[in-house]
């Protein structure tokens, strides 16, 4: 039985959602996520006897293909790069903890700005935003949601 209506697109297309609920519980063997009653959660206690499937964050991670960006730049990332880079990790492991597919692919350095990678389209937005509201500066937001991608810019001088 398929889920809503066959007839309806969808707005957007994020390739690596599921079309359809998995019919058993699941556990990934790379990051240790489960599936059970329709989500994915941690923690897993028991992982014997459950099927084995890479979740959705591992797929995007081991291809490389980010849902989302932020790209943190000026003169004021330089003085204060520590607390920035702390900000992020306490922001990406809040939001990890509730929603275990919403994860920080990378963090890189790419011509004195630092460009954080995502799993998810929302996150990117919710990091920006705790970063702006900790320190000022500007933030702008594009959402493309025919590529299910989300690119973020904060910068301040």
């Amino acid at each position: 039985m398929q889920r809503g209506n066959p007839f309806l697109r969808e707005r957007f297309h994020d390739p690596y959602r599921a079309g359809m609920k998995l019919r058993q519980k699941t556990f990934c063997p790379q990051c240790g996520v489960s599936y059970r009653n329709g989500r994915w959660t941690w923690p897993l206690k028991e992982a014997r006897g459950l099927m084995r499937q890479l979740c959705p964050a591992c797929r995007r991670i081991n291809d490389d293909y980010p849902a989302g960006e932020i790209v943190f730049s000026g003169g004021f990332l330089n003085d204060h790069k520590a607390e920035i880079l702390a900000t992020i990790n306490h922001i990406a492991e809040a939001e990890r903890s509730e929603h275990p597919l919403n994860r920080i692919m990378s963090i890189d350095e790419v011509d004195g700005s630092l460009v954080v990678s995502t799993t998810d389209v929302h996150l990117p937005h919710r990091i920006a935003h705790a970063v702006r509201n900790a320190w000022g500066g500007t933030m702008k937001t594009h959402y493309d949601l025919e590529g299910c991608f989300t690119r973020v810019q904060w910068q301040r001088e």
